[in-house]
């Protein structure tokens, strides 16, 4: 254990209890923090876990006339006449440290865990955690580590995850000021899959920065995989796609257009189905227009067709929208099916092409899965796709719009998709896209709104850390999630150190050209 206690140290004795809330003294000469787990000793064995969340101090002398009364032996300046009349009045065992905690569940006799249905015994002993405590931390271990658990100010080495079996699916929020750790969370988790090699995982990589860090990783070469517009070096696959897969949805999705727009843009859908893209790049505004009208009665204005036209050429050159061009979608799915991490790069993109990939990629995982038979999608690897910046797809006016992202938030789970959530302010998500995240990680999080805003939809009752979840340090996070009894706190791995465990296991590849 990091932090300087030990476990299963003596910490005081319980003197109140009331339905799930406790009290006990410190004892002397002992610190508990906020935050801290600890056990409750019942009688038959049982086990009580609780968490401190608050102090207060009491002492014989905290009544108004014993505090006046104190007052009468200090000067004018308020400081002490006579240190040693002083220290008569608050010697000896006048004053006691109150710890104030919630009960998180118990343990049996038999070593079965519960959620709180009684309360313990008045004086019981109050203790820290120890490695007896199975029942508890082998639910918080799962199959992809995370970090250790922590209590108080101390770091316990004891691995705390996520079992993807059940979290992907249920869907994912990662939320944190710019600092607070999202990237080396998102890096470590990664590192966990590529660990595991049972679920796929797609990164919408805005800056860049995961591969130089994952390609070190001793499992890169077979799991491990990255694409990029602009190829930049051998290791790097082009993302290319055919102007065929491209429909109206993506067009509307990566930029705003008005009602005329929006209307044009379906029209010129109907009228050349999958070959509307090229028609379109191909024909000047005037011969488009022409068309229209003949076919449809409906004639446009140039501008219109304009804003069109040059918003699908800008993606035409970003996006290596060809036609008859050999695609990277399909094989691209085909690598998530097979478990590995697919990074897709977006730096050097614009956020209206950015917004394009995206969407389209999304929505073509979701209708590769939605599309496969039941019996066939239930023996597939869960897929979860980690989306950045989440409130410019996710926001109340974005989910409103109905686009992919919010299909996936509310139907991805029936077809063994999760979506991962990463923002800075969840205030900016669709309450429903919050409700939807069974599973949270929570750090550093300036805004009083942005934490008001996660206490009020997360699934586990964290009103009682909000001292706690208000003074995270970097790297530190509140996990709560829908299979744990309670939100623990957690000391996520610095990924240097997680990859350095992990080479340990074998040599470093680099992944090969496809």
């Amino acid at each position: 254990m990091k932090g300087g206690s030990t476990l299963s140290t003596y910490k005081g004795r319980l003197t109140y209890a009331k339905g799930t809330y406790v009290e006990f003294v410190v004892a002397p000469n002992q610190d508990v923090d906020f935050g801290d787990i600890l056990v409750v000793q019942g009688k038959n064995s049982d086990r009580f876990y609780i968490r401190a969340y608050d102090f207060k101090v009491k002492s014989r002398w905290s009544g108004l006339n014993g505090v006046g009364y104190l007052m009468s032996k200090l000067d004018e300046n308020g400081q002490v006449e006579n240190q040693e009349e002083l220290d008569f009045y608050l010697g000896g065992n006048h004053a006691v440290k109150i710890g104030m905690a919630e009960q998180l569940c118990y343990v049996d006799s038999q070593g079965n865990l519960h959620n709180p249905k009684t309360c313990p015994d008045f004086f019981c002993e109050v203790r820290g955690l120890s490695s007896d405590d199975a029942a508890l931390l082998s639910e918080m271990k799962g199959d992809l580590e995370l970090g250790f658990l922590k209590s108080g100010r101390g770091v316990l080495e004891l691995p705390v995850g996520i079992y993807g079996s059940k979290a992907i699916t249920e869907h994912v929020g990662i939320f944190g000021t710019t600092g607070s750790g999202k990237s080396n969370l998102v890096k470590v988790l990664a590192s966990s899959m590529i660990n595991n090699g049972n679920y796929g995982m797609l990164i919408f990589d805005v800056h860049n920065e995961y591969f130089r860090d994952l390609s070190q990783h001793p499992k890169a070469a077979e799991r491990l995989v990255v694409y990029n517009t602009c190829p930049y070096d051998s290791h790097t696959r082009k993302l290319a796609v055919n102007a065929q897969e491209i429909d109206p949805e993506d067009i509307i999705a990566c930029a705003t257009f008005t009602e005329p727009q929006l209307d044009a843009i379906y029209k010129l859908y109907s009228v050349w189905q999958e070959n509307w893209i090229q028609y379109l790049l191909q024909y000047d505004v005037a011969e488009i227009i022409d068309e229209l009208a003949g076919c449809t009665g409906q004639k446009f204005q140039s501008r219109t067709i304009s804003k069109i036209k040059s918003i699908c050429w800008n993606l035409q050159q970003e996006l290596n929208i060809q036609e008859y061009q050999q695609s990277a979608i399909y094989q691209l799915l085909g690598e998530l099916e097979q478990g590995k991490v697919v990074l897709v790069e977006l730096k050097n993109i614009s956020p209206v092409g950015e917004q394009a990939v995206s969407t389209l990629l999304s929505k073509k995982l979701l209708q590769n899965y939605a599309l496969k038979p039941d019996n066939q999608r239930a023996g597939l690897k869960p897929i979860m796709i980690v989306l950045e910046e989440a409130h410019r797809f996710l926001g109340k006016k974005e989910h409103n719009s109905n686009n992919v992202f919010a299909r996936l938030v509310s139907e991805a789970r029936k077809f063994n998709l999760g979506l991962c959530v990463v923002d800075q302010q969840p205030r900016l998500l669709a309450d429903k896209v919050l409700s939807q995240l069974n599973t949270l990680f929570i750090l550093g999080l300036a805004s009083k709104a942005d934490r008001s805003k996660l206490e009020s939809m997360c699934r586990k009752d964290i009103l009682q850390q909000r001292n706690e979840i208000k003074n995270l340090d970097c790297g530190e996070m509140i996990l709560a999630t829908n299979y744990m009894r309670f939100a623990a706190p957690v000391k996520v791995h610095k990924f240097e150190d997680f990859l350095a465990r992990c080479q340990s296991a074998g040599p470093v590849f680099i992944v090969p050209n496809s």
